[in-house]
């Protein structure tokens, strides 16, 4: 059954992919990314260096509120691993956030349960930021730009989606333990995979609880959490004024933070595709040429997703240079070692 949910997905993705080329004429794209002053590109790469930074400080002060502080040196190559499986693999940040685990357990020395609790920990305070401010920006959309919008129903029935899953993550982040309630009653799975993970929605609960009681540390995550997903918008603003369309922040936040989401389906790698579509529908909704959508989505892609990808696949590959070198040193200076006692040994 998941195999033919899986492949629908993929065909009504590349068939809304298909359309929108299909309607899109390509000289008109062209023609909106010869007039984007590209020099306004450096000041939208310099945002997304400060929103990776927010993000590996985020990381850090997540390790810190579970009482298990990483190194940033450590902190900062795990993320960069994170970020790299996260571009190459469709598994809506599944694959990123196993490979986080794993990692924070090999290589800062947690327990398999501390690293998944350091992991669920982040992204729920990310995600209720992301939730908060789609919630808000729907809502503030739907009432200021009513007039302007050709399908509301469409931005309705949204907000009552992302309104229950904001419910849900506040119930989750309130109370994880209490989801052992629905656990339990599951039939056909052993009873052994179900008291590992109560045991695991205890730690998780523990976790929170002393996360939620050092009230500065939760606000500044919290507040790290907004301002991340706030600079992606900031960043779409500059570029769509760039090739001057004119459009309201309230706006283009609006689209942009929505094509995330659609993007974090598991679809294509990164939400390639998924996110381009939606990001330019979303501008035919408002009543904007869809060629501008195109060009302003393959723009910000290129920042947010292009830029970042090759920043951590060249620090993957210095890393990995980098740690050869130091066994190749290390190697030569044993055979050196062991020359110079055989030696001894001779004379």
């Amino acid at each position: 059954m998941m195999k033919y949910k899986k492949i629908f997905l993929y065909f009504a993705s590349l068939t809304a992919i298909t359309f929108l080329l299909w309607i899109a004429d390509a000289r008109e794209i062209l023609n909106h990314f010869i007039a984007i002053d590209f020099k306004l590109l450096i000041p939208v790469a310099l945002l997304q260096l400060v929103t990776i930074f927010l993000i590996n400080w985020q990381w850090r002060l997540t390790s810190q509120a579970i009482e298990n502080a990483v190194p940033w040196r450590k902190l900062v190559y795990i993320n960069m691993i994170g970020t790299f499986v996260e571009s190459i693999t469709p598994a809506l940040k599944t694959g990123s956030e196993l490979t986080r685990i794993y990692y924070l357990k090999s290589h800062a020395g947690m327990s398999l349960t501390k690293a998944a609790s350091m992991v669920i920990l982040q992204k729920s305070i990310s995600f209720f930021a992301f939730i908060s401010l789609n919630i808000i920006g729907l809502t503030f959309f739907l009432t200021t730009f009513s007039n302007e919008v050709n399908n509301a129903t469409f931005f309705i029935v949204n907000l009552i989606i992302l309104a229950v899953i904001f419910l849900f993550l506040v119930y989750f982040i309130r109370s994880p333990k209490s989801l052992s309630f629905f656990i339990k009653p599951i039939p056909f799975v052993p009873e052994r995979f179900k008291n590992k993970t109560i045991s695991f929605l205890d730690s998780l609960q523990e976790n929170i609880s002393s996360l939620l009681k050092n009230t500065s540390l939760f606000l500044i995550m919290l507040i790290q959490a907004f301002i991340i997903w706030i600079l992606y918008a900031v960043k779409a603003y500059i570029i769509v004024r760039s090739l001057g369309i004119r459009i309201e922040f309230a706006e283009i936040t609006v689209v942009t933070l929505f094509s995330y989401m659609i993007g974090m389906l598991p679809l294509f790698p990164g939400g390639l595709g998924s996110f381009e579509a939606t990001y330019s529908f979303m501008f035919v909704f408002l009543g904007l040429d869809v060629e501008m959508g195109i060009a302003s989505a393959l723009t910000l892609r290129l920042v947010t997703f292009w830029f970042v990808f090759f920043i951590s696949a060249f620090y993957l590959a210095v890393h990995a240079l980098k740690s050869n070198m130091w066994k190749m040193e290390a190697l030569s200076r044993g055979l050196k070692v062991r020359n110079s006692i055989e030696q001894k040994h001779e004379l």
